[in-house]
């Protein structure tokens, strides 16, 4: 698996405009979302949130694009080995794709598994992008691992809804690849489930046992 990390201002218009007011998980808007409807109105078009976001991205320093890149890049491949032995261990498949990181100034970072990306967020200066990067592509080990026969068996609600609570795992396996203090912590909606996989984990570390296990605790 390769992971390049690029800047595409459509594709980060797209996100704002698509992922910014609401998602499958959260119905509430993000908080650069509400500040581009409380500078241009609701229901922005792509021309004023471009113009948005040109304005965003100049209001601080630290968003230097290339050096973003740059550093995303670099954070990456310092965890980059670590995080893939352990992903594949657990999850027993490798990942024999070229993904694209997409840098993007919204709080919300969807994917496309069949288009090899997903996103991550835009921070200061301060911020690592580690705890991204590892929950998007645990979705993309997941997928791989059980969504592509599971997801029409169960239905989508309840392979999204575990597949999700699964990132919980990174708390446990990965703590020692996440920036201090940071943790994996999910949708309010899923913390009982999370809490369930757990003590799962805790009693049996196969994730087999856990995903089986685990359908008999959703809707």
């Amino acid at each position: 698996m390769k992971l390049k990390f690029e800047y595409n201002k459509q594709k980060d218009i797209w996100c704002l405009i698509n992922k910014g007011k609401t998602s499958n998980n959260s119905p509430t808007p993000t908080k650069v979302y509400s500040e581009l409807v409380a500078t241009f109105g609701e229901n922005p078009n792509e021309n004023l949130t471009s113009l948005f976001i040109d304005s965003y991205l100049k209001k601080v320093n630290d968003y230097n694009l290339s050096e973003l890149l740059e550093k995303y890049q670099q954070e990456f491949e310092n965890i980059s080995s670590e995080y893939t032995k352990i992903a594949e261990k657990i999850f027993g498949i490798s990942l024999n794709a070229e993904i694209t990181a997409y840098l993007t100034i919204n709080n919300r970072c969807p994917y496309n598994i069949n288009e090899s990306w997903f996103f991550v967020g835009i921070g200061n200066s301060k911020y690592s992008p580690k705890r991204n990067i590892m929950h998007e592509l645990w979705h993309f080990y997941t997928w791989h691992k059980f969504g592509i026969n599971e997801e029409q068996k169960i239905g989508e609600k309840k392979y999204n809804d575990i597949k999700e609570a699964l990132t919980v795992l990174l708390n446990v396996e990965c703590r020692h690849l996440l920036p201090e203090g940071d943790e994996d912590k999910g949708y309010p909606q899923h913390q009982e489930l999370r809490k369930k996989i757990l003590e799962l984990w805790a009693q049996n570390p196969d994730i087999n046992y856990v995903w089986k296990e685990a359908l008999n605790f959703t809707d």
